[in-house]
Order: C-alpha cells, then structure tokens, then sequence
C-alpha cells in the first residue's frame, strides 16, 4: 500500500504563497516510529506533562506543543525532520520536487504544513481512542 499523502493548498490573497500547493507524504513506520521516540525523548527534560492514560491522538498533541518548550538546538532537528515530508506541487502538473530556500515565503505556511504532517501520522489513532 502507497504511503498517505494530503495536498495542502494555500488560498489566502494577503499570503505571498497564495497560490501555491504543496504534497505532504507520510514517513515510513521505522522513521515515523524513531522520530516519536526521539520527540518523546527531548520533551523528556521539559516540564510537558503527558497524560499516558489518555488516548493516542491527545498524547501525540501534547508531546507536539513540548517541543515548543525545548531549547532551541534540540527542537531545530526534530522541526526539519518535519519538513522532510513536504514537497513543492508543481504549478499545472502532478508533478512535485524538494523543497527548495524561497518554496515557503510565510511562517504560516509553514504552521500549516507541519500540521498537516502532524496530522497525516497520528490521524489513525482517531479523536477518541487508540
């Protein structure tokens, strides 16, 4: 089975990527798998707490917002590593290529897309269960 992918389109005139649309494609199990644990790990020295009783899907968010609780050079790896799953959509093609300096021009955009990230690896776990 292909690996899941959602397209995030930007439809905001006041944006400087408006227009723009990017492909946002899940890691592998393993990546996916050893980059959770590498979130968990860092937060680990944070004051974040995680509720291991609740579902899945709210402990994935709470170990999210941690990592805006750690210091600057153990957040940045874990951020780009994010990044690696987005990919430029190529204006009147199916096409998509790398991201490149200059693909995203507002922070925004980059919220959105590391949502969208977020969201593709632990949207199976559901709102309310595991």
């Amino acid at each position: 089975m292909a690996r899941r992918t959602t397209i995030v389109k930007i439809e905001d005139e006041k944006s400087r990527d408006n227009g723009r649309a990017y492909l946002v494609t899940e890691m592998d199990s393993e990546a996916a798998e050893w980059w959770a644990i590498k979130v968990l790990l860092a937060i680990g020295v944070t004051d974040t707490d995680i509720d291991f009783n609740a579902p899945l899907a709210q402990m994935a968010r709470q170990g999210f917002a941690g990592i805006f609780k750690m210091a600057p050079e153990n957040a940045k790896p874990i951020l780009d590593e994010m990044m690696t799953c987005v990919r430029v959509k190529l204006p009147s093609s199916s096409e998509s290529r790398s991201m490149l300096a200059g693909d995203i021009e507002e922070v925004k955009t980059r919220m959105l897309l590391r949502k969208a990230v977020l969201e593709l690896h632990v949207d199976f776990f559901g709102d309310g269960g595991e």
